[in-house]
């Protein structure tokens, strides 16, 4: 053998032992990117929340010199079987000076009769009966505005219905709000489940929600950093009015969620905590009206595009699914997935026990991700087929939907 053909030999063979390298190192960065992913978006904001509860954050603070007045505004339309509850925990609250200023929006059944009936006798609620909606609104999003045209409060208290409140839980929101000048304060309620796979799911959902939020970088001047919960927001009313209300945000199905992003733009101080067992909620009954429970939220989170649905979807796919898959395929090269495998199973786990379930749902990872964006694919589907969104039997046309979207 010759010496040229010897060099040639060797240099075919480094060509492939550098191929393997390259391949096993691309492979190996690959498991670490996930692992700073889930680190970085998930675990941040995941371990800033478990200081972050209101009862810790509260009560450590004084109380105001003078209790300011708060208007609670409850929306509610066809929910007759959770209203009376919802609205007997709020007006059992502790606070010294409330009203509760109830709004039947066009129900059909007993909810504004039932609201009425609590009325009685009871001078801290107030109904407000709505029978016809205005053209060019959602009808929440006018009902909200017609409670807080209505309300006489310093602070205005948005909630739903359906949601559980302890008797110490706008005390001690108030209390926080007022110690730390912020002027707009939501809370993450714990959300009820009734089942191992609906509470997969909750869980799912708050990983997303906490990620997507990043609720450490809210107190922050970061601009696209804010957040809203339909349960609890907690806003000053100077600071709604310097928003314009809810006007901005007619026709946004998202009405919680850009409350605090327009409250954002236009300069209120924000933060957020949880709740814990001061608010509860059932957000659905059973798994799968969960995913039926995002049919007009989730494509609106999209805004409307076809695109940035498809890229959520793919992404979130990847990011739930990659670590576990990669440790299993990945060979000599899957450090880096193992190390993301368990670092976001921990979180999942980790998100569910801050939320009032178990941490032992952390198997679950992987379908309820797969589950979210199946809900997702399906709210796209749904809304593009029928040309809108169909939400308590008002229809509203995606091209309205659109050109409301508040960005």
């Amino acid at each position: 053998m010759s010496f040229e053909t010897s060099v040639a030999k060797l240099r075919g063979l480094l060509r492939t032992l550098l191929g393997v390298a390259t391949l096993q190192t691309t492979i190996e960065v690959v498991g670490w990117i996930l692992f700073a992913i889930w680190a970085g978006l998930s675990g941040v904001p995941t371990v800033w929340m478990i200081g972050r509860s209101l009862k810790r954050q509260s009560d450590r603070l004084p109380d105001p010199a003078s209790w300011p007045r708060v208007s609670v505004v409850v929306p509610a339309r066809d929910e007759g079987h959770k209203i009376e509850a919802g609205l007997k925990s709020l007006l059992a609250s502790e606070y010294p000076d409330f009203e509760v200023i109830a709004i039947d929006d066009r129900s059909r059944d007993e909810t504004g009769a039932i609201m009425d009936r609590l009325a009685e006798g009871q001078c801290r609620l107030r109904v407000i009966h709505i029978t016809d909606l205005p053209e060019g609104w959602l009808g929440k999003n006018h009902a909200l505005q017609v409670g807080a045209r209505q309300a006489t409060g310093e602070w205005l208290l948005f909630s739903d219905g359906d949601v559980l409140h302890d008797p110490l839980t706008l005390r001690r929101a108030v209390r926080f709000a007022v110690a730390r000048g912020i002027d707009h304060l939501p809370l993450f309620p714990d959300i009820e489940a009734g089942g191992l796979l609906e509470a997969a799911f909750v869980a799912c959902f708050g990983l997303i929600f906490a990620a997507g939020t990043q609720p450490y970088l809210i107190p922050t001047r970061w601009p696209r950093a804010y957040c809203g919960v339909g349960a609890f927001n907690l806003v000053r009313r100077t600071a709604l009015d310097r928003a314009n209300g809810f006007e901005p945000i007619k026709l946004d199905i998202l009405d919680d969620v850009k409350l605090g992003k327009m409250l954002k733009r236009t300069g209120s101080r924000g933060s957020v905590l949880r709740a814990g067992d001061g608010l509860s909620i059932r957000w659905q009954s059973g798994a799968w009206a969960c995913v039926t429970g995002l049919e007009k939220n989730a494509f609106a989170s999209a805004n409307y595009s076809v695109w940035q649905l498809l890229s959520i979807c793919g992404v979130t796919s990847v990011v739930f699914c990659g670590p576990a898959v990669g440790a299993v395929l990945a060979g000599e090269a899957r450090t880096g997935f193992v190390a993301a495998a368990v670092l976001s199973h921990f979180l999942y786990g980790l998100n569910a026990w801050l939320f009032g379930h178990s941490f032992w749902l952390f198997p679950m990872l992987m379908p309820s991700g797969l589950a979210f964006v199946f809900a997702f694919l399906r709210s796209g589907w749904i809304t593009l087929r029928q040309g809108g969104v169909r939400w308590r039997d008002t229809f509203y046309p995606l091209e309205v939907l659109r050109r409301g979207v508040f960005r």
